[in-house]
Order: C-alpha cells, then structure tokens, then sequence
C-alpha cells in the first residue's frame, strides 16, 4: 500500500496539471494532437492516486514485491514513453525544415535566373 501523503501528492500534482493543460490548450500554447498523451497519463495518475488499491494488483502482475516500485517503473516507462512522442514530433520537423531550406534554395535560384534573363535583355 502506498502512504497518504504520497497518495495526497499524486492526487493534487495530477490535478495541477492538468488544469495547466488545459489552460495551455485554451492560450494555443501547445496543440491538442500532443497534448493526448499528457491527459491519458494524468488520468491514469489520478485513477491510481484515487484507487491507490490497484497499485497492489498492479505490482503483484507485474511481480513487483513493493507498490511504490511498481510507481516508479510506471513512471519510468510514461517517461519514455513521453521522450518517443517527442523524438516522433522532432524528427518530423527536422524532415519538414530540410525540405522548406531546399525548396527556398531552389526558389532563390530560380529568382537569379530570372533577374539575370530581365538583366540580359536590355
């Protein structure tokens, strides 16, 4: 069994933040396509932190001997998780950025070639 004052932090850190998800939602702060995995395991921290009972049933699953190691496992992995969204999202935008620098370089060319044809021609 997990202590009350653990149960107590989990309670109001999954509440706080997630009040401060949705107000970043609500500022365009950041989009709600990333914010699904914030409020998936916010809502898993205070399912666990309401029930902390399946703690137990979790750990005993997972063949964990103490709740609170299986806490800090679920943790681990949730930040995992979070850092291979994230690399996803990085990735992409790296792809996006390579082809919009090419895609400038070749606009520019172009705009050479003309400037040099106008310039030629008079």
């Amino acid at each position: 069994m997990i202590s009350f004052k653990l149960q107590v932090i989990l309670l109001i850190g999954s509440i706080l933040c997630f009040i401060l998800l949705i107000n970043m939602i609500r500022k365009y702060r950041i989009e709600l396509k990333y914010s699904m995995l914030w409020f998936c395991i916010m809502f898993f921290i205070l399912i666990l932190s309401i029930f902390p009972s399946l703690f137990e049933i979790i750990a005993s699953l997972m063949g964990i001997e103490l709740p609170v190691n299986a806490l800090f496992l679920l943790s681990i992995f949730g930040i995992n998780l979070m850092l291979f969204s994230l690399t996803l999202v990085i990735s992409k935008s790296t792809i996006k950025v390579k082809e919009l620098s090419q895609e400038i370089g070749l606009l520019k060319y172009e705009v050479e070639e003309l400037k040099r044809t106008i310039n030629s021609g008079k």
